[in-house]
C-alpha cells in the first residue's frame, strides 16, 4: 500500500465547531518524503440559509457568503469529496493545528451529513497527524537549525505558522487562504524533517493511540514528557507528566499530573496540576530522558528535578487516595458531558455510537439520490438521525423538497436567523457588529468591502425568511 501525506487547510466562517461552517479547503498531497504528487484541490463551501457567519471571521479570510454561493458547491458534495481523498488508503492527514481545528470541524460536518465521522482517520491504514506539535517539540528539545525569533504579548515563544516562515525564510504571501498556509505548512515539515530528522520521524511514528498508549504506564507511574499548548510559557510548550489512570468510560483519555506543580495539592478539593492527554489526538509524549540526560534541555525549560521526583515519591506514597479523588472527578465530567445541548446538530460527541442497523441505514441513505431520501421506509434506533436527514436534504438540495417540507425548512431558517446555536450572532448582533465596524476609522477600505457584503446578505436572508 502506497503512504502518502494529505495536507490541508480550512477557513472558516466561525471558530466553533460544532455551530459554524467551513468556507473553503484546501488539500495537497505528498509522498513521504515530502515531494507534491497530485494537483492542489481548493473547494468553496456554499453557505446554507439557516446560519449567519462570524463578521470578525470573514474579515480574516476576506471570504464572503456571496463567494461560496457563487464559486462554491453544497456541503453534502464538499465533505464527501474531501473524505473521499481523507480516506484514499495510505493517506496520514495532516494540517497546521489541525487536530484541535481542522479535523473537529470536519468531523462535525461528516456528522450532519450522516456520514462516519471517524473512519477516515483509521480504516485502510489511514491516520492523521499535525504539525503544530512537531513545531513545539523542535522548539523545546532539538532547536538547533529552526529559528524562533517572534514572541506573543505575553513573552512565550510564537508558534504562529506565519511566523515560522518568516523567521527562517520560508516564502508566505497571503496567510489565511487556504492553499497558501497548506503550502507554509509542507515547507514547514520539510524544514524540520531537514534539520531534526530524528524527532521528525520519532513523532511521525508516535502519531497512533496504540503507540501513546504503549509510552503510558499507570500501574508503574512512570513519567514523560508532554508537549501541548496549554503548556505554553515563556520557555517553551513541555513539561514532565506522570499518568494515574485513565478514564473508565474513556479509554483515549488519561489523567496526568504536571511535575512541575505541588503534588500534595492532589489531595485538595481544588488540586493543581491534574493533565488530560487525549491519546487519539497525537499527543507529543516522550521518555522522561529527553529531559534527565540533557542539561540543555533543563535550562531552556527550566525544570526542577528535585521538584519533580520529590512529586513522583509523593504519589507513589498516596496513589489509592489520589486515584480515588480523579476518578470522583472523572465521574462528575462524565454528568456534565450528559447535560449536553439536546439539539441534533450539536450532539457529535454527546451520544453513545450508532447502532449497525443505523450504520447500514445511513450508508443507504449516501447511496440514493436527494429526492427519495426523506420518503423511503427507513426505521432509524437514534431518534436524532431523521431530524439530521431532513436538514442535510434541505441544506444541500431545497429543491427536492415538497411544499409542507419547503415551509418547515423555512421556519427553521428563520428560528436559527434569531436564535442562533451556541454563541452564533442572532441576526440584530450580527448587523450591529457590522454597523459598528463600518463607522470605524480603523477599518481598511479591503474589510468595508468585506462588510458591506455581510451587510447586504443578511439582509437579503432576512426578507428570504419572514416574507
Amino acid at each position: 500500500m502506497a503512504q502518502s501525506f494529505l495536507f490541508y487547510d480550512l477557513e472558516t466562517f466561525g471558530l466553533d465547531s460544532r455551530a459554524d461552517r467551513i468556507a473553503q479547503a484546501a488539500l495537497v498531497r505528498t509522498d513521504m518524503e515530502l515531494r507534491v504528487i497530485d494537483d492542489p484541490i481548493v473547494l468553496l463551501c456554499r453557505i446554507a440559509p439557516d446560519y449567519l457567519p462570524s463578521p470578525s471571521s470573514c474579515l480574516v479570510t476576506g471570504i464572503t457568503p456571496q463567494q461560496t454561493l457563487k464559486d462554491g458547491i453544497c456541503e453534502a458534495d464538499f465533505i464527501k469529496r474531501i473524505n473521499e481523498e481523507f480516506s484514499r488508503p495510505g493517506t496520514t492527514t495532516l494540517g497546521f493545528n489541525s487536530i484541535s481545528f481542522d479535523d473537529e470541524f470536519i468531523r462535525n460536518c461528516l456528522y450532519r451529513n450522516l456520514m462516519d465521522p471517524y473512519e477516515r482517520e483509521w480504516m485502510n491504514g489511514c491516520s492523521r497527524w499535525d504539525i503544530l506539535d512537531l513545531v513545539r517539540a523542535v522548539h523545546d528539545f532539538r532547536p538547533e537549525g529552526i529559528v524562533f525569533n517572534h514572541r506573543t504579548e505575553k513573552g512565550n515563544p510564537s508558534f504562529k505558522l506565519v511566523h515560522l516562515t518568516e523567521d527562517n525564510g520560508i516564502e508566505q504571501e497571503g496567510a489565511h487562504d487556504a492553499l497558501v498556509d497548506v503550502y507554509a505548512t509542507i515547507n514547514v515539515a520539510k524544514l524540520i524533517r531537514d534539520r531534526q530528522p530524528k524527532l521528525f520521524n520519532y513523532y511521525l511514528t508516535h502519531r497512533s493511540k496504540m503507540a501513546a498508549n504503549s509510552l503510558i504506564d499507570t500501574m508503574g507511574l512512570k513519567p514523560l514528557m508532554y508537549t501541548c499548548q496549554a503548556f505554553t510559557d515563556e520557555r517553551g510548550a513541555s513539561r514532565p507528566i506522570v499518568p494515574i489512570a485513565y478514564d473508565r468510560k474513556k479509554s483515549s483519555s488519561v489523567a496526568c499530573f504536571d511535575l512541575t506543580k505541588e503534588a500534595s495539592t492532589l489531595l485538595s478539593d481544588e488540586p493543581e496540576g491534574l493533565v488530560w492527554v487525549t491519546t487519539n489526538k497525537c499527543p507529543y509524549l516522550a521518555p522522561i530522558s529527553i529531559l534527565t540526560k540533557d542539561e540543555a534541555v533543563q535550562r531552556r525549560l527550566g525544570t526542577d528535578l528535585t521538584l519533580m521526583e520529590r512529586n513522583l515519591d509523593f504519589i507513589k506514597a498516596n496513589r489509592t487516595e489520589i486515584a480515588r479523588r480523579i476518578t470522583a472527578r472523572m465521574e462528575e465530567t462524565e454528568a456534565r458531558r450528559s447535560e449536553a445541548p439536546s439539539d441534533p446538530d450539536l450532539r457529535i460527541y454527546a451520544d453513545s455510537f450508532y447502532s449497525d442497523s443505523d450504520r447500514v441505514n445511513m450508508k443507504l441513505v449516501q447511496s440514493l439520490p436527494p429526492e427519495r431520501r426523506l420518503h423511503s421506509p427507513w426505521h432509524f434506533d437514534s431518534d436524532k438521525v431523521p431530524k439530521l436527514l431532513f436538514r442535510q436534504v434541505a441544506r444541500n438540495w431545497p429543491e427536492v423538497l415538497n411544499e409542507n417540507e419547503a415551509i418547515m425548512w423555512k421556519n427553521y431558517c428563520a428560528t436559527r436567523l434569531l436564535q442562533p446555536f451556541n454563541r452564533n450572532p442572532d441576526y440584530n448582533s450580527y448587523m450591529k457588529e457590522i454597523a459598528d465596524k463600518l463607522d470605524s476609522m480603523g477599518t481598511s477600505g479591503r474589510d468595508k468591502l468585506v462588510l458591506v457584503a455581510l451587510r447586504e446578505y443578511g439582509q437579503s436572508l432576512y426578507e428570504s425568511l419572514m416574507s
